[in-house]
């Protein structure tokens, strides 16, 4: 075995498909007794911190978006971001792996590693499907996301309060931390009429009822490595209106929607922009090709070896 996962349950499993995939098929081409770990997201960077400074364990660094250290700590968490990666460099890490080229061009200012980029961390549709929508005069917005600062979600309460009639509102997630988010939206659907609530989605089934019941998905995140949730409001052919911000903006422009500045979302959706929004979805399925869990996978197949390659000498 040469590469091993390094413990991951405090991300999204669901969508670690690829990476775990691609690391059971490059094992099975090495049957080398090299062990390089593979260190996926920001918390786990941390979490391994000691087993690189004190036992020098060589590794591999997959930083699926920056992390709400970067977003929402202001200089003080990007500091210690850019510290952790200094560390790491300086240290074991064979290379890095992100999910846009923006990310990529901050990581080459701050390393001599290698950087590699891939289209996200792959999109898994099992279990989706697309709904016939149901007929409704409004229009219909939609907001699924882990509630926090660095989801935008701040932005959705102030959209919440100030919605006109001619609008609805479904909202659907969690609190990454606490229950602030949470609680702030039910107290606010029970005043309001064209504002649901759905709290937790729990299964993919749901998920794609939800995108059936919506007519234009919002995602006015602060940064991101590769949008899961706005892929999968892609894949359902619903439109979108998002963020001028790395992670966010690549989609924006691959798929002809509305991105701008965090600062003006509010104010955007409330608008007549919202009329301009592109609704020809005929084309996104091949458009989202290189974003799908074995697309991303071969991506990360191709990377894992090179890497091998270049550090211990394999020849494929």
């Amino acid at each position: 075995m040469a590469f091993v996962l390094y413990d991951y349950s405090n991300t999204h499993k669901f969508h670690r498909r690829a990476i775990e995939s691609a690391v059971s098929s490059v094992n099975a081409q090495l049957n080398s007794g090299a062990h390089v770990s593979v260190i996926v997201g920001t918390r786990n960077m941390v979490k391994f911190l000691p087993k690189v400074l004190f036992w020098r364990v060589p590794c591999v660094v997959n930083i699926v978006g920056f992390g709400r250290l970067y977003t929402d700590y202001g200089r003080f968490g990007r500091y210690i971001f850019m510290l952790v990666v200094w560390i790491y460099c300086k240290t074991t890490a064979l290379a890095f792996i992100v999910e846009h080229e923006a990310d990529k061009n901050i990581l080459i200012g701050i390393t001599s590693k290698k950087v590699y980029t891939t289209h996200g961390s792959g999109l898994d549709v099992s279990n989706f499907s697309i709904l016939k929508k149901k007929f409704s005069p409004k229009i219909r917005l939609g907001y699924l996301s882990r509630f926090a600062k660095s989801k935008g979600t701040e932005e959705i309460i102030r959209l919440a309060k100030a919605l006109p009639d001619d609008k609805e509102l479904i909202v659907a997630g969690w609190d990454i931390k606490g229950k602030y988010f949470a609680n702030s939206f039910s107290r606010l659907a029970k005043d309001r009429t064209n504002l649901l609530f759905l709290g937790r989605l729990n299964s993919r089934e749901e998920i794609s009822t939800f995108m059936g019941d919506i007519d234009i998905f919002l995602s006015p995140s602060v940064r991101e490595g590769g949008n899961i949730s706005l892929q999968e409001a892609i894949w359902h052919h619903v439109p979108f209106v998002t963020t001028n911000v790395p992670g966010c903006d690549v989609l924006s422009k691959r798929f002809h929607c509305p991105a701008v500045p965090l600062s003006d979302f509010v104010d955007f959706v409330l608008s007549e922009g919202l009329s301009s929004i592109n609704k020809d979805t005929t084309s996104w399925r091949n458009g989202l090709r290189p974003f799908m869990t074995d697309s991303v996978q071969r991506e990360l197949e191709a990377i894992f070896l090179d890497i091998y390659r270049k550090n211990f000498g394999f020849q494929p």
